[in-house]
């Protein structure tokens, strides 16, 4: 129940989001969950929004399905996004993919629930196949849990969304800070 008025708080808990070190490749491509028409959807929509002049950023890596995880209980589906930023003199500044992690954890922390999503966000240089690349990405691993398939499968669909968002909501906060120390 929510309480509403004085010293009231909030009774839910955005998407569990979290920062690591390196997120390493998944073992399988896409599973067949990569053929589900919300999914699919999903994917369209986020691909739409990053190919559109609202969004600072272009896909790193060909954007495909969700795959299944073991997971100890319930079902669990993931997918990788790999993001750059569209202008090359953009993404050789540090300061921009730091502002970047600190606004996309601080929205998606917001978003959803912590039970059913989940995000880690990764700074790399380079991509996984070729690390000698000198461009920065980020990765971000986003994971949907479920009662059953279809149900994690919907719920990593949202999550995409929610993700979706976020980093429109983050093109317009960086222009707005490269406009104010003028870059």
């Amino acid at each position: 129940m929510l309480l509403r008025g004085r010293g009231a708080s909030r009774s839910f808990a955005g998407m569990r989001v979290e920062a690591v070190e390196k997120i390493p490749r998944r073992a399988e491509g896409p599973g067949a969950a990569a053929t589900d028409a919300a999914a699919g959807l999903a994917i369209k929509s986020f691909r739409a929004a990053m190919e559109s002049e609202d969004s600072l950023f272009a896909l790193q890596e060909p954007l495909e399905g969700p795959g299944a995880e073991n997971a100890a209980s319930g079902h669990v589906f993931s997918g990788d996004i790999v993001l750059g930023f569209k202008q090359a003199e953009l993404g050789k500044q540090r300061s921009l993919h730091f502002l970047l992690v600190e606004k996309l954890i601080e929205l998606l922390k917001e978003a959803g629930s912590q039970e059913t999503l989940e995000a880690k966000l990764c700074l790399m240089t380079g991509n996984r196949e070729n690390a000698e690349l000198k461009e920065r990405a980020l990765c971000i691993r986003l994971s949907g849990k479920g009662d059953s398939p279809e149900q994690a499968m919907l719920r990593w669909g949202l999550g995409l969304a929610h993700l979706q968002q976020a980093v429109l909501f983050t093109s317009r906060h960086l222009r707005l800070h490269l406009t104010q120390s003028g870059h």
